[in-house]
């Protein structure tokens, strides 16, 4: 079994997670406003035990923090590749991502770091617009046929979810050795 998160806000109801080990038999469980998703992310991966999961979230530091001379301050080379947005940016759910993956790493449970969105982006699959909720039922059916996702598009309650779901599919693809790796493994990667 594997672990997709979408990592949010620590106490806004925007962190949700997706566990399974078939894209046709997935269970998703999402935060609510006020309730710790860090706290609520290590009781369901404890519980579960997935092999490994996969976090929309940062899991490292820039070169420059760790003594790599030639790196930058705000960008690790994954995120240059990727367009994404800087861990530093981000600092304080970096700084959570990171304790959350040391946490995990004493029960026996992997953190590795994905992009949704630049899963979606690599992948061109169409009706990914965080701002349209009503688009999420089309969206979820282009994921059924190359994916091998099935799910019941009532049963997915925001966006959040869905990137759940992506993140899913990064460590589905990541356990067959099928995913796509960016950056350098001595200052952090990201894999879709």
């Amino acid at each position: 079994m594997w672990s997709g998160i979408d990592y949010g806000s620590k106490t806004a109801g925007t962190t949700a997670i997706c566990l399974g080990a078939k894209p046709d038999d997935l269970i998703i469980f999402a935060t609510e406003k006020r309730q710790n998703a860090d706290h609520f992310l290590y009781t369901v991966l404890n519980n579960h035990k997935p092999e490994f999961a996969c976090i929309d979230a940062p899991l490292s530091l820039p070169g420059k923090f760790i003594g790599k001379a030639e790196s930058d301050y705000f960008y690790r080379q994954c995120d240059m590749e990727l367009k994404a947005m800087s861990p530093m940016f981000i600092g304080g759910l970096t700084a959570r991502a990171i304790k959350l993956k040391e946490e995990c790493n004493h029960i026996g449970i992997k953190l590795i770091e994905t992009y949704p969105a630049a899963f979606v982006r690599h992948h061109q699959i169409p009706h990914y617009n965080k701002k349209n909720k009503s688009l999420i039922p089309d969206f979820l059916k282009q994921l059924q046929k190359p994916f091998g996702v099935k799910i019941n598009p009532n049963m997915i309650n925001s966006w959040h979810e869905v990137d759940a779901i992506i993140a899913w599919i990064s460590a589905y693809r990541l356990a067959k050795r099928k995913h796509i790796s960016f950056g350098h493994d001595d200052e952090g990667t990201i894999v879709i």
